[in-house]
Formats: structure tokens, C-alpha cells, sequence
């Protein structure tokens, strides 16, 4: 059990955040108002969503970013889940991170927590530590309903995709729209209002109702087994960190109903929404100066 008071979490070195530390930006108000600011310094263990919230679909976490989680890292646990791979999570974020972060106090929930990756301080890398796979024949039952729902609905494909478009993440299957490497600004234009993938989801759960069907990124629908969600990684964090729900937190963009960080709200910890990176960013800053030291 970590002890909060002696603050075991500080051993690492310090990265230096004190150029983060600023005025709120005109587009804060989107998700979360400044009276809220007053619960933080409860909250041992911070949550957060990855694409749209820590970074840009599928785009490396920014330099400011890395370094205000880094010094999140200083003051709380902090746990990443997201419906991308572990190899995303490696490149797209850990590979971003300062040298010199607590990585001790991170943990990495991948697949819409159906994975989740722990620090080993003696080896100096990340182990997973559990993982709900799909059997073969969930993932082709899985594909083959999707078909149908296309035929079903007449679903227009695009004339061109970029890299594969269904993609088995072992314990999670993904479809992009687009593709897995599709540009950001074709994302974004694809399906703005989520109208293309709620209807889609709406008839797949027809087909599939012994599994989780959520709308993630930009253009994805992830599916994982029957009770295996992002609320998972709440349930392993009390756990491992004896903590209790009114002392978690968790920031998503996706927290409307549909979204693929909405289940979240279903665990009755504080759930903030945000509208993307920068204002996460002001919502880090404000968390960090609330327990400074």
C-alpha cells in the first residue's frame, strides 16, 4: 500500500513544470469551471482518456504536454486508458515522456482496459499485468457482423482508405473508417457529430449483444467481450492502490452518451469533460497547483 503522506511517489526527479503554471485560456469552460478546483487536492489518482484528450487522434503527446504529466507524476498516481494498442501507447505517448518521469506512479490501460500494463522498477520497463483476450472465433463473428450491418444499412465505403480499416488488438477488435493511418484533417471531416457510427453501433449491438460495442477517436468503433470496458481499470487501480472512488478522478472527451469514455460516468467517480489537449492542459496545471509541493 503506498503511503500518501510520506509521499513515496516524490522519489523520482523532479521535472521542472513551473513554466506551465498560467492564467486560465479563453476556451476553458468547456468541461470543467473554476469552482471545481477546490476537490482536486483530494484526488490521489487521475484518469485520463488519450486521443482528443491527451493528444490529437493517434498524434504524439506534445512537448507541454509530456511535461505537465510528468510533474502530475511528481504529486499523483496517473492512469492512461484508451482504446489503441499497448504499441500505440509506446510510441504515441511513453516514447514522449521526459527521462526523468515517475513512471512508477503510471499506469497503462489499453483496449478500453480490457489490458493493463504496470511499472517494474527493478526491470525499469512496463509487464502487463492482466489481459481479457477474444478467442478467434469472437474476432471472426465480430468481422462477419459488421459485413451484415453494412449490407443492412448500405453503407457508402470510402474510395480510399488508409491502412487496414479492421484491426485485432488481441483483446479488443478496432474498426477505423478510414484506416489506422489516415490524416487527422480526414478524420475529423468523416463523422464530426458521431451520427455514421452510432447508427452503425446501434445495429451492430443487434447482432452482437454479448459484446461491448463504443465509439472512440475519430472514426473507430471498438468492440471487446461482454463486461470488459474502460471501467475496468477503476476497479484495478482501488485495488492496487487501496484508494477509494471519491479519491479518483477521470478527464475524457467522450464522456456524451455513446462516447467511448461515457461508461465512465457509470462508476461514480468524478468524471470532467474536456474539449481536446489544451484544455487538458489548463486542467493539469490547475490539479498540479492545488497540491504544489
Amino acid at each position: 500500500m503506498i503511503n500518501w503522506r510520506r509521499c513515496d511517489l516524490l522519489a523520482a526527479p523532479k521535472v521542472d513544470i513551473t513554466v506551465h503554471f498560467r492564467t486560465a485560456h479563453k476556451h476553458v469552460g468547456t468541461g470543467w469551471r473554476m469552482k471545481d478546483t477546490s476537490s482536486f487536492a483530494k484526488k490521489k489518482v487521475v484518469i485520463f482518456d488519450l486521443d482528443g484528450t491527451l493528444s490529437e487522434s493517434k498524434s504524439d503527446l506534445d512537448n507541454e504536454m509530456a511535461k505537465l504529466i510528468a510533474g502530475l507524476l511528481e504529486r499523483r498516481c496517473v492512469a492512461v486508458t484508451s482504446g489503441c494498442s499497448f504499441h500505440q501507447f509506446q510510441t504515441q505517448f511513453l516514447g514522449k515522456l521526459p527521462a526523468a518521469a515517475n513512471r512508477s506512479n503510471l499506469f497503462l490501460f489499453p483496449t478500453c482496459s480490457a489490458s493493463g500494463y504496470y511499472f517494474d522498477g527493478k526491470k525499469g520497463r512496463f509487464y502487463r499485468a492482466y489481459s481479457n483476450l477474444m478467442p478467434k472465433r469472437a474476432v471472426k463473428k465480430i468481422l462477419r457482423s459488421f459485413e451484415e450491418v453494412f449490407a443492412d444499412i448500405k453503407y457508402p465505403r470510402p474510395k480510399r482508405t488508409y491502412g487496414p480499416v479492421f484491426e485485432d488488438r488481441g483483446s479488443q477488435l478496432t474498426f477505423s473508417a478510414l484506416g489506422q493511418e489516415a490524416p487527422l484533417e480526414l478524420k475529423r471531416m468523416w463523422d464530426p457529430d458521431q451520427k455514421k457510427r452510432l447508427m452503425i453501433r446501434r445495429h451492430l449491438r443487434q447482432k452482437l449483444p454479448n459484446f461491448e460495442i463504443t465509439i472512440g477517436g475519430t472514426t473507430s468503433i471498438d468492440v471487446t467481450r461482454k463486461g470488459v470496458n474502460k471501467t475496468l481499470c477503476v476497479r484495478k487501480l482501488s485495488q492496487r492502490l487501496h484508494v477509494n472512488k471519491k479519491e479518483m478522478l477521470f478527464v475524457g472527451d467522450a464522456l456524451f452518451k455513446g462516447g467511448n469514455d461515457y461508461i465512465m460516468k457509470s462508476t461514480r467517480i468524478q468524471c470532467i469533460p474536456v474539449s481536446g489537449p489544451a484544455d487538458t492542459k489548463e486542467l493539469v496545471t490547475r490539479i498540479i497547483q492545488s497540491n504544489p509541493d
